[in-house]
């Protein structure tokens, strides 16, 4: 039960994406008290109001800080929000998962579980992928889940083929970019044309379809360039996609991503493999479909028509607008599950 007039909102225990991140700073905009606690930091640096660098303590040790903050937090919070699907605090045996969810509805505090992707998915859904830390934990995907779920008040995905594995939760589009915030532009006027590719995961987004298909296509002497964007903060990836003709993004789990989000949020065309049967926004989705055994005529046709790619960044960026507002997503996450502050 929420005693106060204005809910105090937390983000735990990742900032996987950035997710957590936009839907906090859009909460403040709405008036709420919104904070982003992240136990896994990372390169990307989306941003968090507060970290713990956990690499190279002890079990022990880890857990001890974790609990630490949950005590702090029981007392300070109202609605706990946990993005990737995980829990403050979790112990895994045999007879099943538990976690700190459990003691947060006794205590009447609101839990929201969001799901981005590989947190649930399981790896035969995903067979490119061969990331150690993903593929060791497998074993504990529907464990995890189904522990998180028993006790959500509200339960989201944001990857649409979720849906098979979390059927009582929701789809909703990302909040990672405000586009609004993101000043569109028009391609750098050049005869070369650059395609961006930015993976966190090369063999899950298909990055050797990308180099392989860039390559066919500068052996047949076009002007093309491949900018690989690895390793970089997210403010550095902006400004080369930003400097880019093209995205690529991911071309094996059948949605787009974050990165595709700001890609069109800046006025860029975007290629990606989209499964429409789990595609809930059918042909209004602005995405330029390809496979692996496709994308090498997607760019063909792409790199030769500079008309396509502006009409394309102008509609992606309309889409952006109109379907990952934040502030909107804000209230379809907590609309009947909470008060908000503008609503007496």
């Amino acid at each position: 039960m929420i005693s106060r007039a204005v809910p105090r909102i937390v983000h735990l225990p990742t900032g996987t994406g950035g997710h957590p991140l936009g839907l906090s700073r859009a909460e403040r905009e709405l008036g709420f008290e919104s904070d982003v606690i992240d136990f896994t930091p990372s390169y990307i640096s989306y941003g968090a109001d507060r970290t713990f660098d956990l690499d190279g303590r002890s079990v022990a040790s880890r857990a001890l800080i974790r609990s630490r903050f949950l005590a702090t937090a029981i007392r300070k919070y109202d609605v706990f929000h946990f993005n990737g699907g995980a829990p403050t605090m979790a112990l895994r045996t045999p007879w099943g998962v538990f976690n700190d969810l459990p003691l947060l509805k006794r205590l009447g505090k609101t839990v929201v579980v969001t799901w981005q992707g590989c947190d649930v998915r399981p790896k035969s859904a995903c067979p490119h992928c061969e990331r150690p830390t993903c593929v060791a934990q497998d074993r504990w995907r529907e464990a995890d889940a189904r522990a998180m779920r028993k006790h959500a008040d509200r339960r989201v995905f944001l990857n649409p083929d979720l849906r098979r594995y979390l059927p009582d939760a929701d789809f909703l589009p990302y909040a990672s970019v405000d586009p609004l915030a993101l000043t569109p532009s028009a391609a750098p006027d050049r005869e070369e044309v650059v395609v961006a590719h930015a993976p966190t995961n090369r063999g899950a987004k298909g990055t050797s379809h990308v180099v392989a298909a860039v390559e066919r296509l500068r052996g047949e002497g076009l002007a093309v360039r491949l900018d690989l964007i690895e390793g970089v903060s997210n403010a550095e990836a902006l400004m080369r996609i930003a400097n880019s003709d093209v995205l690529v993004d991911q071309l094996h789990i059948g949605w787009y991503g974050g990165v595709a989000v700001e890609a069109m949020s800046l006025g860029r065309p975007v290629v990606a493999y989209i499964d429409e049967a789990d595609n809930p926004f059918g042909s209004r989705l602005p995405i330029v479909r390809a496979e692996p055994a496709t994308l090498y005529a997607a760019l063909r046709s792409l790199i030769a028509d500079r008309s396509q790619r502006a009409v394309l960044g102008v509609d992606g960026r309309a889409f952006a607008v109109k379907e990952h507002d934040p502030r909107s997503i804000v209230r379809r996450y907590y609309g009947g599950v909470i008060p908000f502050p503008d609503e007496g």
